[in-house]
C-alpha cells in the first residue's frame, strides 16, 4: 500500500475517533476539533471520495431523517485497509521521528 497524505490521515484519524456515527458534519468537527482546520465540505467530501476509491473506508447509508422527504446520511466506516493505512502512518512517524524529540527544536 502508497503512503496517505497528511490530509487523508487527519480524515481517516476523524473517522476512527467518531466510530460508527461519522458523517460529513461530524468528522468535518472533528477535525476542527483536533487540528484547528477548518475544512470546506467541498474538500472534505473531495477526500472521502478519494479514500473510498483507494478502499481505505466504506459509505453505508443511514434512515432517512423524521421529516417528510427526509434525506438520508451517508456513513464512514474505516476498512481493514484504511486502519494498516493508519498503522503504517504511525510506524512512518516514528521512523522519520526516531531520536528527536520537542526539546531538540528549542535554542540555547
Amino acid at each position: 500500500m502508497g503512503e496517505i497524505s497528511k490530509a487523508e490521515e487527519i480524515v481517516l484519524l476523524a473517522i476512527w475517533r467518531i466510530g460508527e456515527s461519522a458523517y460529513g458534519v461530524n468528522i468535518r468537527r472533528q477535525i476542527k476539533n483536533d487540528t484547528g482546520k477548518d475544512y470546506t465540505y467541498g474538500t472534505l467530501y473531495g477526500l472521502l471520495r478519494q479514500l473510498a476509491f483507494k478502499r481505505l473506508l466504506e459509505r453505508r447509508l443511514g434512515d432517512p431523517t423524521p421529516e417528510k422527504g427526509g434525506r438520508r446520511k451517508t456513513y464512514f466506516l474505516l476498512t481493514p485497509e484504511g486502519i494498516d493505512a493508519l498503522k503504517e502512518a504511525i510506524a512512518f512517524h516514528r521512523r522519520v521521528w526516531r531520536g528527536i524529540d520537542e526539546c531538540s527544536f528549542d535554542s540555547t
